[in-house]
Parts: structure tokens; C-alpha cells; sequence
């Protein structure tokens, strides 16, 4: 994986949003980090991000739209969706479109491994 890769985390838990951007950042990545999809789509206009974790429940846009979104801005940006719903009906939709998914409670390792392989 490169260094310093960009990555975003969209997670309406806070305390979700602070257990990955401080185990991610261990793993020498640069994590931009919200709890809201507006505002992860706002940065993704501003910022360049070589990958994305996004929950998939939350308010306003779930995980899946948010991904689609997201890919408008940033054309093949690898997007990894974490949920603790195992059955919920987007995540064959989610699949299908490319995303990987995780889920909750989330292996950090799964997460960088998934980051290392889709970062070039």
C-alpha cells in the first residue's frame, strides 16, 4: 500500500469513527474521518481519497447511496462497507457494484489487508 494513502471513514458512531481513524493511522494511513454522508460528499469534491470505509445504516443516505455518490465524484475508489445488519437487503446491491464488505465488530486487519490490496 502506499504511503500516506488518503483514506475516507463515514460512520454516524463516533466511537466507531474514533476506533478506526486511530487504528488505521497506526497502519501509516492519512484518515479523513466524519459521521455525516453530506459532509463525506462535500470532502470527496474537495480532497483526492484512495479509498473508502463507509457504514452502510445512517441517517439520511445509508452506505450503499453514499458509495454510488461517491464514485460519481471519484470514479473507481475503492469503498469497503461495514455493517453489523448480516441480512440487510443492500448489501447484494453493494456487492454487485464492486464494494467490499465488512462486518461489525469490524478485524482491522481485514480492513488494512482489503486497503493493501486495492491501493496501488
Amino acid at each position: 500500500m502506499k504511503a500516506g494513502a488518503r483514506i475516507l471513514v463515514v460512520d454516524d458512531d463516533p466511537e466507531i469513527v474514533r476506533m478506526l481513524s486511530r487504528s488505521l493511522s497506526r497502519h501509516g494511513l492519512q484518515i479523513d474521518a466524519t459521521s455525516s454522508a453530506d459532509d463525506a460528499l462535500t470532502r470527496a469534491g474537495q480532497t483526492r481519497y484512495d479509498a473508502a470505509l463507509l457504514d452502510l445504516v445512517m441517517p439520511g443516505h445509508d452506505g450503499a447511496a453514499l458509495a454510488a455518490e461517491l464514485r460519481k465524484h471519484l470514479p473507481g475508489l475503492p469503498i469497503g462497507l461495514l455493517t453489523g445488519y448480516a441480512h440487510s437487503p443492500l448489501i447484494p446491491t453493494a456487492e454487485r457494484s464492486g464494494v467490499a464488505v465488512f462486518k461489525k465488530p469490524v478485524i482491522i486487519q481485514d480492513l488494512v489487508d482489503f486497503l493493501e490490496a486495492e491501493i496501488k
